[in-house]
């Protein structure tokens, strides 16, 4: 694939409407592998759902709080068309 090709997916990959798919609230809910995922980890309260809402240019997709820890499940989004998955992690 050349570097054409593998920017205009990166474009569709941001400008395609996302969903949630799922929440997952302890390692023994994960799904099973598949295909790739790209996840967001950090401190708590220092924007990772403010950083999914701003790549895929949706608000309100991931929910944002200015209450620290407030994610408590790994949850999963997947963008419209494409197989694979993104997940907002909890601190």
């Amino acid at each position: 694939m050349n570097a054409l090709n593998k920017s205009v997916i990166g474009i569709e990959l941001f400008t395609r409407p996302w969903i949630f798919i799922r929440g997952v609230p302890a390692m023994k809910f994960l799904p099973p592998e598949g295909p790739p995922e790209i996840a967001f980890a950090g401190r708590s309260n220092v924007g990772k759902s403010s950083l999914i809402n701003a790549l895929v240019n949706q608000k309100g997709l991931a929910r944002t709080s200015n209450t620290p820890g407030r994610t408590q499940e790994l949850n999963y989004f997947v963008p419209g068309g494409f197989s694979g998955e993104g997940a907002d992690l909890p601190p």
